[in-house]
This record gives C-alpha cells, structure tokens and sequence, in this order.
C-alpha cells in the first residue's frame, strides 16, 4: 500500500500536469562551489543513529532549464560573500556561470526560486530585471518576527531578501499557492519543511520527468534513508516532503530525482566538454 502523502499534494496530478506540457526542457546542474564537513554537522541530531561520524562533502549549485526560445533557472546560487562569510568553498558566480554557457542574465526568461537561504537567492543580485516565481509561504514567512531567531537566520542574508523587496517593488515577483504550472512542461510543487514555501520543480524532458528535489532533499542519503537535514522549521512537515519524494521517485514517468547538494549528482550524469562544473541530466 502506498503510503499517504502531504495532502496540498496530488503526485499522480502533478506528475500529469507537468507530463502534459507542450515543450521538453534541457535540465542542466551547475556547480558553483563545495563545503568539506562532517556528517554531524548535517543530519539533524547525527548522535541518536548511534552511527560514527565521518568526513562528507557537498555541493552548492543552481539549475539551468533550456528550450530553443527560454531560458529558466531554478534558484539564483549565492553570493561571493555568502558563500565565504560562511566557510563555503565558492568557484564561479552566476553571471560568469551563464557566461560559460554564452548566456547573458538578460537571456534569462524567469528564476525560480525554491526558497530564500543564502545559496538560492545570493545571486538575484547578477540578474537584473528577470521575472521571479516563488511560494507565496515562502516570501510571506521571512517577513515576519518570527523568521528573525537567531538559529533560523543563519542561513538568510539581509542584503538577499532586500534585493526580493526590490523585485516585488519593481512587478517582477509571482507568488504562486500549491501546484502550479511555471511555463509548459515545468511545474512547482509545495514541499516544505526545511523552509515552510520550499519547493521541488517536475520538469518534462525527453528522457521523462526529472524532478528537481532543491533542498526538500539535500542529499541522496536523506532522501534514501529518511535522514533529516540539520535546518528545518517543521520536521513532520520534512518527513512528509521526504516522503512525497520517493513516491514520486517510484512513477514510471520520473527519470530521476535530484538532490539539492549532493556531489554524487555530477558523478552520475555526464558533463558538457570543457565544463566539469556543469553536467547535463537530461535533455530535451
């Protein structure tokens, strides 16, 4: 029996919604720096597993979806300050990264942003102008007192969320509740826990859905093994969004599910030739 899922979702819907998309998308990972640390400092209380602690490595890296007329990125990356303020091995910005791929910000057609830490939103910053999806929950919570507290804040930078501000002001921001169709053939889908508006992206590719996990799974292991991530605010929430991954990950119309930071990602897909940073998981 399949067990029950978080119920502002429908998979089969979802999955259905997204499969009946009239464009197939290009899906690109690109790496935009790393963090050597220690699994203890990454699952959510590591000790209660009674597992050794050992050394673990990952990756901080956006997504590129590409069609012969549009040009979508799933979370902007992090700033150079964001990423070294905090110890985060940092390798390229944005821009330079869609230079690589002779692509300029203006060529960017939207950003979709999955939620609002540091290393999805630091580089809003490099694209001026470009159109913003992202949950309503989302952009609702980190204006609040609430979102304030010392251990929530760690990973937000305000300079990130003023430069959100400025976006809203400026008519460029969506707000979008639930499942909701982004361009044909990509669709968001509610998975929260680690923020309350985090969300995954379903994109039809030739090769089938990929769905993008962002940080509702950092991490294949998590995702495997029901490992909670160290930041979160509502852990039932995670469990349930850890959940609604796998059974997404068992539709026959999935290609594959990909996890927000883990290095092995670049392992498993090939990468375009002189560009070890950027591996393509699926075409269109």
């Amino acid at each position: 029996m399949t067990p029950p899922t978080p119920s502002s979702v429908d998979p089969a819907s979802a999955l259905a919604r997204c499969g009946d998309g009239s464009m197939t998308w290009d899906v690109l990972a690109v790496r935009q720096g790393t963090l050597h640390t220690r699994r203890s400092h990454v699952f959510l209380l590591h000790d209660v597993y009674g597992e050794p602690d050992a050394d673990l490595v990952m990756s901080y890296s956006f997504w590129i979806l590409r069609t012969e007329d549009a040009v979508i990125l799933v979370d902007a990356g992090m700033s150079e300050e964001g990423a070294r303020s905090r110890g985060r091995g940092y390798e390229r910005s944005v821009t330079i990264a869609l230079a690589e791929l002779d692509l300029r910000p203006e060529d960017v057609t939207r950003v979709i942003v999955s939620h609002a830490h540091y290393d999805h939103i630091g580089g809003l910053s490099e694209l001026p102008g470009r159109p913003v999806t992202m949950a309503a929950e989302e952009y609702a919570f980190w204006r609040t007192d609430a979102s304030r507290r010392p251990l929530l804040r760690t990973v937000i930078d305000d300079a990130d969320l003023g430069h959100l501000e400025s976006i809203a002001a400026d008519g460029l921001l969506t707000l979008c509740t639930g499942v909701t169709e982004v361009a044909p053939g990509v669709v968001v889908v509610p998975a929260p826990g680690h923020t309350p508006g985090e969300l995954a992206v379903l994109v039809r590719t030739s090769a089938g859905i990929v769905v993008l996990a962002c940080d509702a799974a950092h991490l294949d292991e998590e995702l495997e093994r029901d490992l909670p991530f160290r930041h979160q605010t509502d852990l039932l929430a995670m469990y349930d969004s850890l959940r609604l991954l796998r059974v997404l990950a068992r539709d026959p119309a999935v290609a594959t599910v990909v996890t927000g930071h883990d290095p092995r990602v670049q392992q498993r897909h090939p990468h375009l030739p002189g560009l070890e940073h950027v591996s393509i998981v699926a075409r269109r």
